[in-house]
């Protein structure tokens, strides 16, 4: 016995709808954790301080590059499409110079 075609029609529409929200709540949670937790490094944060914080998010990818001034600690997240970045200036002297939230607001 086959189910009937609008039966199927309406299951696939509603797993479609499923996946959508689903999506969607993962996806802003994301962001909220790249806009939020950039919030948190003021000018004179320290660096440990900054990867203690960065590690206790669970969507974020975190990325830290050599510069002529210090490291840059870039963290993103592939959920949110890498739509938002924040960027993180760390001087020398391992404290925060700037950080910044770039991205689709």
């Amino acid at each position: 016995m086959s189910l009937p075609p609008h039966s199927i029609r309406n299951t696939l529409i509603s797993l479609l709808a499923v996946s959508l929200v689903l999506s969607s709540f993962f996806w802003n949670e994301a962001r909220k954790e790249v806009v939020y937790l950039c919030g948190n490094f003021g000018t004179g944060v320290s660096q440990q301080s900054v990867m203690n914080q960065l590690a206790t998010a669970n969507l974020l990818d975190v990325t830290q590059l050599t510069t002529d001034y210090g490291i840059r600690v870039v963290s993103d997240s592939a959920v949110s499409l890498r739509m938002y970045r924040c960027n993180i200036d760390i001087g020398t002297d391992g404290k925060v110079i700037t950080a910044s939230v770039s991205g689709w607001f």
